[in-house]
């Protein structure tokens, strides 16, 4: 039976080398064609400066001063098609954001593509079939762009800015006699200013619908006034295809109350917080300009929004759309911008509107839903979904720690939200994503000197990553406990999915880390004190971690050597297992000599115990006395309330429940003042995690911290994991076997 086996497993090796051999000499047979297609762009400007630009103020600065964005063209070209036709692909690679028209017609049902990455490392192209769009004779292509974060040089800082908006496309028709024609992108094509006069990722959109050039995509249109062309320089050498879920409107939001506001304004309130836009219906007269401000959060006298949360202070920017009306019944909402907010305040409508006039689409990646959960309890329904909407507003091509601040990849948020993620959702694509974003800032940011006290003048190196997954805003070399997503993001990526392919190509990224973590972030086998983030926007703040960040820090090193020793298992590789797993047990021992309270049998926190507890740091066989020190703390020192961070929060409820203690995680569902998730919940109505859990007073402004931050979503693994009882077996990563080890709780 095995050398059968053995026989099947040979075969299919063989078939699948020589369907890569061709699958591979095609794409070489492509590529000169793909190559020789040039980079276009159009950036003569002569928009009005009165829609063109908006006044940007940060906190450091005294006054504002007004910006405007680079150009967003419209691109096009007319073709004609000589015979029936057997297939027709077009690439396209637009920056930063684009979308295709084809004889008038958008093509697909995508938005905000590409993805985001570190352009001058590489950028994405998009593949669309387009057959069924030709036709016969004439045809025409269009392409909108717009800056997305390759042309952002608007909020936050200049510095950020990649370049203006250039686009790269190639389309190649099969005919059924075999022949082919390709179109490519070159200086033939013609070009004009189009509607969109300004745009920006993180501030918004103008849209001029007076400048609008009906027809402009289709082949009958006359092109001749417009301008030639200018060929720009290429952003990177690498060109990869994007082979991850796209942006799509997944939902619509209807709102559910239009409250008046100050100065003859008004409200809408979308009924929760979302990721999107909000898509305009109107008949107000030509010329008319109405003006679109999107918060999470209102006044204390519900008069006018409250855009603070929205990091105004940082971006220098708010989140505005702006539509001057052409006239008569029209419709309309952006391209190239989105918005975090529950609250859109609208000025300039000539007469009260009505719920009917407006629809919210909530936008993402589109993520197939791989789990769900369900119970008895409807406050822990409510835990879940509000655990699922807040991923679901951060995953826009990565996953971003807000959807309107900063909309970065921060390591620390993904790693911590990992499970989580890849429990409800096919994520695995957007991990091989940011595992190739990895690579990508890697020795591309010094340490910042507060974050080393014992060596202010470190030198970059080229194993560590910045703090942020990709792009210009990096925010600094990773502290150890965010790097480690180096480690976790792989294994976890392997463990839920069996993407093993992965975890081999970064395998020596890894080893890497782990060799500079050792070298220059390491004593005695823990995180140096100082060098790391901790157990981040606890409740109440950082100020009130309730575990020393070295503590922290040091388990998740534990468990990032403890998940290389398990990838060099089933890798083979016999010197490297023996390597993490003694450097594994070296810090475990280390780890309980300096934090392990014996007496006590906890480490000092909720924090610290649990993630003590779930990650196997506790000395054999002193497991159940340490989780009734857990619950001690708990319901004894912290009046049956919980004060863990995004690290802790993860693991406390399957650390409780595991050994018995599910009384005490049902006291915390429960608990409805502060800190509980249900005040956050019931008594402020929240429906996305906030960044910073606080004991906001009643009638007072809410602090400016985001509304909505996944990496606070974490701790719902535990409904899977552990109430389900569902857990991936590492020993058979991609759930091929699996552990089922549910916790009964009582009534539930």
């Amino acid at each position: 039976m095995t050398g059968f086996i053995m026989n099947i497993i040979r075969t299919c090796f063989i078939c699948i080398s020589i369907w890569l051999t061709g699958f591979c000499c095609a794409q070489e047979k492509f590529r000169p064609v793909w190559e020789k297609a040039e980079w276009i762009g159009y950036t003569h400007d002569v928009r009005d400066a009165r829609l063109a630009e908006r006044a940007f103020l940060t906190q450091s600065m005294k006054k504002s001063e007004n910006k405007r964005t680079s150009v967003s063209p419209l691109l096009r070209k007319s073709f004609d098609v000589e015979k029936p036709i057997r297939s027709a692909q077009v690439m396209v690679c637009g920056l930063g954001l684009h979308e295709l028209y084809v004889n008038g017609q958008k093509v697909g049902d995508r938005v905000l593509e590409p993805a985001p990455t570190s352009y001058d490392k590489r950028s994405f192209y998009n593949v669309y079939d387009v057959k069924s769009l030709l036709e016969p004779g004439r045809n025409a292509m269009g392409l909108m762009l717009g800056n997305g974060f390759y042309g952002q040089g608007f909020a936050f800082t200049y510095g950020l800015f990649y370049g203006k908006p250039r686009a790269k496309l190639l389309l190649t028709i099969q005919y059924v006699d075999g022949s082919k024609s390709i179109i490519s992108s070159d200086a033939s094509w013609r070009a004009a200013q189009g509607p969109i006069v300004f745009d920006n990722i993180y501030a918004g959109e103008t849209y001029d619908a007076r400048l609008e050039i009906p027809g402009w995509s289709n082949p009958s249109f006359d092109a001749s006034s417009w301008k030639p062309v200018e060929l720009m320089d290429a952003p990177t050498a690498n060109l990869v295809d994007q082979r991850l879920e796209p942006m799509r409107k997944k939902r619509e939001v209807k709102p559910i109350a239009i409250l008046p506001a100050e100065n003859g304004e008004w409200i809408i309130d979308m009924g929760e917080n979302m990721t999107g836009w909000l898509q305009l219906r109107t008949d107000a007269p030509k010329g008319t300009k109405i003006q679109m401000r999107f918060a999470e959060l209102l006044m204390p006298n519900g008069k006018a929004i409250d855009t603070a949360s929205t990091g105004v202070h940082a971006t220098g920017c708010e989140q505005v759309d702006i539509y001057i009306c052409k006239g008569g019944g029209e419709t309309w909402e952006p391209r190239f911008t989105y918005h975090g907010f529950r609250y859109v305040q609208i000025k300039g409508l000539p007469k009260k509107p009505e719920l009917a006039d407006f629809s919210g689409w909530f936008v993402r990646s589109d993520l197939a839903r791989a789990g769900d959960f369900e119970c008895s309890d409807p406050m822990l329904n409510t835990f879940y979904d509000v655990s699922l909407r807040t991923i679901e507003g951060n995953v826009q091509g990565l996953l971003s720690d807000c959807p309107h601040r900063e909309r970065c990849a921060w390591l620390g948020d993904m790693h911590a939200a990992a499970e989580v993620i890849s429990m409800n959702y096919d994520a695995h694509r957007l991990w091989r994503k940011h595992i190739a974003d990895f690579r990508t800032v890697l020795g591309v940011a010094g340490p910042v000197p507060r974050h080393y006290p014992e060596d202010d003048s470190a030198p970059r190196d080229p194993r560590a990553p910045a703090n942020i997954a990709c792009g210009k805003r990096l925010c600094g070399q990773a502290r150890p406990d965010w790097g480690m997503a180096m480690v976790l993001v792989p294994w976890v990526n392997w463990l839920y999915y069996g993407d093993q392919e992965t975890a081999e190509n970064a395998w020596p990224m890894m080893c890497d880390y782990m060799d500079y973590l050792s070298e220059h972030e390491v004593r005695d086998y823990l995180i140096k004190e100082g060098y790391a983030y901790g157990d981040w926007c606890p409740p109440g703040g950082n100020k009130k971690m309730d575990a020393k960040p070295q503590l922290t820090a040091s388990a998740l090193y534990y468990r990032s050597a403890k998940a290389m020793e398990q990838m060099a298992k089933l890798l083979g590789k016999k010197e490297e297992q023996q390597e993490y797993g003694t450097l594994a047990a070296s810090i475990k021992r280390a780890f309980n000599e300096k934090f392990f309270n014996r007496e006590m049998a906890d480490y000092g926190s909720q924090t610290a115990t649990a993630m003590a507890l779930n990650l196997g740091l506790v000395p054999d066989g002193k497991e159940v006395l340490v989780a009734a020190g857990l619950s001690r703390l708990i319901m004894e020192k912290d009046n049956g309330h919980y004060t863990t961070g995004i690290m802790g929060h993860r693991h406390l409820y399957t650390a409780l429940n595991d050994y018995g203690f599910g009384e005490t995680s049902a006291k915390l569902w429960s608990n409805t003042d502060y800190p509980s998730l249900a005040f956050l919940t019931e008594k402020h109505g929240l429906t996305t995690w906030p960044e910073v859990p606080m004991d906001w007073p009643e009638g007072q402004r809410y602090q400016r911290n985001s509304f909505n931050h996944p990496m606070h979503s974490a701790f719902a693994v535990s409904f899977h994991e552990s109430l389900g009882g569902i857990r991936p077996d590492p020993d058979s990563p991609g759930f091929e076997r699996f552990v089922l080890k549910p916790c009964f709780l009582p009534g539930l």
